[in-house]
């Protein structure tokens, strides 16, 4: 077995648990915040709702005010550098009014293979984004293009989510993104397997949990039984 289809193995397995579960793990392991990319909702193929999963590695994109003179710069579509399928996550200014991803682009990356985009910022043209039904996480909705407001400037470098988060919320290049209708969760590469044996091992615990309950035990009875460790 080679490590592309080892990983492709843990991916899918990693699909059958939530980002709640996976939050859980993380919290376990002693990851800031469990992971946890806060405000960061579904947008498509549906508004909060629905059973759409995203799973996949981080390609991301840097955007920078279109004033910063000092910045690297890249004269081309970022969308055209996108791997098959990677998850891009953009990271943009923070409070930008525009939106930086929107239906020509997602129709590229659709072509393309891209499993999914989480954009730390806005995104628009939503009704040709659920067209393309193609899982889409971000903050808000803008009318407005990038084009005056914001630049591509470095790809597939680390970069940090706005907010004042102590300890700051990095993500890495090839760090697992897992989002649903929960939210978003991003999982360094090195922990994976930890995360997978942490939820495969939890996971049971709370079904029988809920199957205590649902015989008539309290939840403080159920606890003390089932969830240990």
């Amino acid at each position: 077995m080679t490590d592309d289809n080892s990983v492709y193995k843990k991916l899918e397995l990693l699909k059958s648990f939530s980002a709640c579960d996976v939050a859980d793990a993380l919290l376990r392991l002693k990851h800031p915040l469990g992971g946890y990319l806060p405000d960061i909702v579904m947008f498509s193929p549906e508004y909060q709702s629905g059973d759409t999963k995203l799973v996949g590695p981080v390609y991301t994109v840097k955007l920078v005010p279109k004033s910063d003179t000092t910045s690297p710069k890249i004269d081309k579509s970022y969308v055209d550098t996108v791997p098959s399928g990677s998850v891009v996550f953009l990271s943009t200014p923070q409070n930008s009014v525009n939106a930086v991803w929107g239906g020509l682009m997602n129709t590229r990356a659709k072509i393309l293979g891209v499993r999914g985009v989480v954009v730390d910022g806005r995104v628009r043209d939503l009704d040709e984004l659920r067209s393309d039904e193609t899982p889409v996480f971000a903050r808000a909705v803008s009318i407005l293009s990038s084009r005056e407001f914001t630049r591509l400037s470095e790809l597939n470098i680390p970069v940090t989510l706005n907010g004042n988060h102590d300890p700051p919320i990095k993500i890495n290049p090839d760090d697992i993104i897992l989002a649903d209708l929960n939210g978003v969760v991003c999982i360094p590469k090195d922990l994976l397997d930890q995360v997978l044996d942490s939820c495969e091992k939890h996971t049971v615990m709370d079904k029988n949990l809920k199957n205590a309950l649902y015989e008539g035990m309290t939840l403080t009875e159920a606890k003390s039984i089932h969830r240990k460790g």
